[in-house]
């Protein structure tokens, strides 16, 4: 079983000119043009896989209020899950999944545990004398980064937990829980 889920998604509201000007411009020199043509596929699609996909893990199940089961998501700042998440979402027709409710920035546990700034992943790895494997910006190898920062913190000691949670009344409303973050 893999332990990351990965699918290029297929933007709905973009025309193919612009799509095909994306791909060239960013993906394009890094060799993935065409695996990210080729296996795009709608946002919909995605999280109905990435159910299945937690569901086999035991990560998640819906029918206990949708929440994840001993797990977390990780990320390197507080966009992806507070702002673009919600975005595609109602782009998508969607309600914002129940397990997208709480996150990890791993910035801001790294600036508490540390009491060192790190403006992003490749701070974050510099200050740990970490080489970045791969392509910055491109999913995976983010993902993968991140949870090598995540493995290095956890291996010095770093206690890690929680560090947002949406309202689920209003998506929009984001509890920040650490008093010392990156804004």
């Amino acid at each position: 079983m893999s332990l990351f889920y990965s699918r290029f998604v297929r933007p709905t509201k973009m025309h193919e000119d612009r799509i095909n000007e994306y791909i060239e411009g960013k993906y394009g020199k890094l060799g993935v043009d065409r695996v990210w043509h080729d296996t795009a596929i709608p946002f919909g699609e995605v999280i109905e896989q990435f159910e299945v996909w937690l569901g086999e893990r035991q990560l998640w199940r819906n029918e206990l209020g949708g929440c994840l089961n001993k797990a977390a998501f990780v990320t390197c700042g507080n966009w992806d899950l507070k702002t673009k998440v919600p975005q595609q979402c109602k782009v998508a027709g969607m309600t914002v999944p129940p397990y997208f409710m709480e996150w990890i920035n791993l910035k801001d546990v790294f600036l508490n545990f540390y009491k060192r700034r790190a403006k992003g992943m490749l701070s974050m790895m510099r200050e740990l004398q970490m080489p970045l494997l791969g392509s910055h910006h491109l999913g995976i190898d983010d993902a993968k980064n991140i949870a090598r920062v995540l493995q290095h913190m956890l291996s010095d000691g770093a206690l890690v937990q929680i560090t947002a949670r949406r309202n689920p009344h209003s998506s929009e409303k984001v509890e920040f829980l650490f008093e010392d973050r990156i804004v």
